[in-house]
C-alpha cells in the first residue's frame, strides 16, 4: 500500500501568522559531504571533566517532579502537536525506516525515561531538522538521515532530543518559560507548514520568532544544549552507539552552517535554538573522548544497518536516480537494494529478478544483516506483478521470525488483503492500533481491508458490519491527521448505517464505539494549548 499523504487545507501563511514562533532543528538543505575532522582541544581542556561513569548520571530533579494534571496536559499537548504536524507536513511513511528508526529512538529514550515516546515523525524533507515536543512526540527529517555518515551520528541527534525531554527542558519552571513553550511548539508547526511550500519562508518564520521568543533566554538555553549534550552521550553510551559521533555531527552542522552564511541565507534554526558554538564544540570533543571506542562488531553492525537505511531513505522518497544507484550498488548492498526497488517501480521485473538472485546468493551471515529488508523488497517486486500469494509466502516466512515487527504485519496485511483475505490482515493490524493509537499506516490499512470484506463476503451482517468499520477507521486516521471536521463526517455516516441494522447483540456495543470515538473527535478538536 502507498500511504496516502493528505495534507490539511489551512493556508501555511494563515498557520504562520497564528501560530508563529520559533521551531527546534535546522533548516539547511545538505549535499552529500565527506566525514570532516572535529575540532581539535588542547589537553588542559580535557581535565575540566570527569570521567564518565557507567551509569546514566542524570541531574536530580527532585521536587521538580510534575503533577498528574501536568502530565495530562502534556499528554494533550503531544497529541495536538502530532495531529498538526501529520497535517502539514509531508511524512515518510515507509514501515521499514519507520520500524528501524523507532528502533533505535525507543532504545535511547529507554536509557532515561520510564515512559515511552508518544511517537516519532519522520518527515520528507531534505534540511537538517530534529526536535522535540512535551507528551514525548520526537521528530527528524530525512534530510538528517541523508546527511549523516553513520548510525552513531543519527543517534546523537535522537539522543540529544530524548535529553531535552527526559529533563524538562521545554515544560518545567515559571509561567513565562511554559508560555514560551508553547510560542516554541507554535512556531515548530508553523515553520515545518513553511517548509511544505517554500524553504525560504519557513526560515523567515523562523527567524521572526527568534527574535520574539528566545533573546531573553538565550544564555539560558545554551546551559539546556551543553546539559542535552552530556546527557545525551550518556544515553548514547549506555544504548550501546559511539558518543564520538556527536562532535562529528556538529562539525558537520557547523560547517553547513558556515555555507549559508557565505551565500547570505538565512541562519539555519538549529544553530539559533541549539546554539552551534565553537566551546560548545570544543567542549563535546573532550566530553566524547573520555569514552572507549566501539568495538569493531559494533562498528561494523551500525554501518551496515546505516547503509541500508540511506539508501532505503533515498529511493523511497525518490533523491536518487538510476546512475546513483548502479554505480553505488557495486559496492553497497543497500544500495543494490533500493535499485531492486527502482527496477520494480520501473516495471524492469527481469532486472529486478536478477539482482535477487545475485543477492539470495551471498552467504548466509551477509544475507542474515539484509533481512527481513530482503523478503520486503522482492515482496514489493511480486506486488508490483500482482503476484500477491507468492507475495504472502515471502512475507509469512518473515513474520514467523520477527513476529512483533510492525513493518512486517504492514506488509503481509497489504499483500493479504489484496489476496483476498481480508480477515487475516484484519488480524495482524488491530494490535498495531492498541499499541498505539496515532498510527495512520496501520488506521488505513485497516480501512482497506474492511472495504475489501464488504466487497467480497456474502453476508448482508457481515457486509453491514464492515462498512460501518471502515468509516470509524478512517476517521481514526482523519484525526490524527487533524482533519476534525472529516473525522466527524465519516462517524456520523457510520453512526447512521449502525443506526439501520436489525436489532442484534452487536447493535449496541457498536453504537457505543461510535459515539465515544464522536467524543475523543470533538474533545480533540475543542483542545487549544
Amino acid at each position: 500500500m502507498k500511504f496516502i499523504y493528505r495534507p490539511s487545507t489551512p493556508s501555511v501563511l494563515v498557520l504562520a501568522l497564528l501560530l508563529s514562533s520559533v521551531s527546534y532543528g535546522a533548516s539547511v538543505t545538505p549535499s552529500r559531504l565527506e566525514p570532516l575532522a572535529t575540532p581539535t582541544v588542547s589537553t588542559s581542556a580535557f581535565s575540566a571533566w570527569q570521567q564518565p561513569s557507567d551509569e546514566l548520571d542524570l541531574p536530580n530533579l527532585q521536587g521538580q517532579a510534575l503533577s498528574f494534571a501536568d502530565q495530562y496536559q502534556n499528554k494533550l499537548i503531544g497529541e495536538w502537536s502530532l495531529q498538526n504536524i501529520n497535517g502539514q507536513a509531508k511524512m515518510e511513511h515507509d514501515p521499514w525506516i519507520q520500524e528501524t528508526m523507532k528502533a533505535m529512538t525507543w532504545r535511547l529514550n529507554a536509557q532515561a525515561r520510564q515512559q515511552a515516546p508518544l511517537a516519532l515523525v519522520i518527515i520528507d524533507n531534505p534540511s537538517i531538522n530534529a526536535f522535540a515536543a512535551p507528551g514525548g512526540v520526537i521528530g527528524i527529517n530525512t534530510g538528517t538521515i541523508l546527511a549523516a555518515n553513520s548510525m552513531d551520528e543519527l543517534a546523537s541527534v535522537v539522543a540529544h532530543e530524548v535529553a531535552h525531554i527526559s529533563q524538562r527542558h521545554y515544560e518545567s519552571g515559571a509561567d513565562a518559560r511554559k508560555k514560551a513553550l508553547l510560542m516554541q511548539i507554535g512556531g515548530m508547526l508553523a515553520a515545518i507548514a513553511a517548509s511544505a511550500v517554500d524553504g525560504d519562508a519557513a526560515a523567515a518564520v523562523m527567524m521572526g520568532s527568534q527574535t520574539a521568543t528566545m533573546n531573553s533566554s538565550m544564555a539560558f538555553s545554551r546551559s539546556n544544549e551543553r546539559e542535552a549534550d552530556r546527557v545525551g552521550m550518556q544515553i548514547m553510551t549506555q544504548a550501546g552507539y559511539d558518543p564520538r559521533a556527536m562532535p562529528r555531527f556538529f562539525a558537520t552542522m557547523n560547517q553547513k552552517s558556515q555555507l549559508n552564511q557565505v551565500e547570505n541565507r538565512y541562519l539555519p534554526s538549529f544553530v539559533r535554538s541549539h546554539p552551534l558554538s565553537n566551546e560548545r564544540l570544543s567542549e563535546s570533543q573532550a566530553r566524547a573522548q573520555q569514552y572507549a571506542p566501539l568495538s569493531l562488531t559494533q562498528q561494523q553492525r551500525h554501518q551496515a544497518l546505516f547503509d541500508l537505511l540511506y539508501w532505503r531513505v533515498q529511493v523511497m522518497g525518490q533523491h536518487t536516480s538510476e546512475t546513483a544507484l548502479t554505480t553505488a550498488a557495486v559496492s553497497s548492498p543497500g544500495a543494490k537494494l533500493a535499485l531492486m526497488y527502482w527496477y520494480s517501480q520501473q516495471q524492469r521485473f527481469d532486472d529486478a529478478e536478477q539482482l535477487m538472485e545475485e543477492l539470495s546468493a551471498l552467504p548466509a551471515s551477509q544475507l542474515q544483516i539484509l533481512e527481513p529488508l530482503l523478503s520486503i523488497n522482492y515482496s514489493q517486486v511480486l506486488s508490483e506483478q500482482n503476484k500477491w500469494q507468492r507475495a504472502v509466502e515471502v512475507l509469512s516466512a518473515q513474520q514467523r521470525l520477527y513476529p512483533e515487527r510492525r513493518d512486517l504485519r504492514l506488509y503481509l496485511a497489504e499483500a493479504l488483503t489484496s489476496n483476498n483475505q481480508p480477515l487475516q490482515a484484519q488480524a495482524l493490524l488491530k494490535p498495531l492500533t492498541q499499541e498505539q493509537a496515532s498510527d495512520r499506516y496501520a488506521w488505513q490499512s485497516l480501512q482497506l481491508a474492511n472495504e475489501k470484506l464488504a466487497k467480497t463476503s456474502s453476508s448482508a451482517a457481515i457486509k453491514a458490519i464492515s462498512t460501518i468499520n471502515a468509516l470509524r477507521y478512517r476517521s481514526h486516521d482523519q484525526l490524527w491527521n487533524g482533519r476534525y471536521d472529516s473525522a466527524l463526517t465519516s462517524l456520523t455516516q457510520a453512526k447512521q448505517l449502525a443506526e439501520k441494522m436489525p436489532n442484534s447483540s452487536g447493535r449496541s456495543p457498536l453504537l457505543a464505539s461510535i459515539k465515544k470515538e464522536i467524543s475523543e473527535v470533538k474533545t480533540a478538536q475543542d483542545f487549544k494549548p
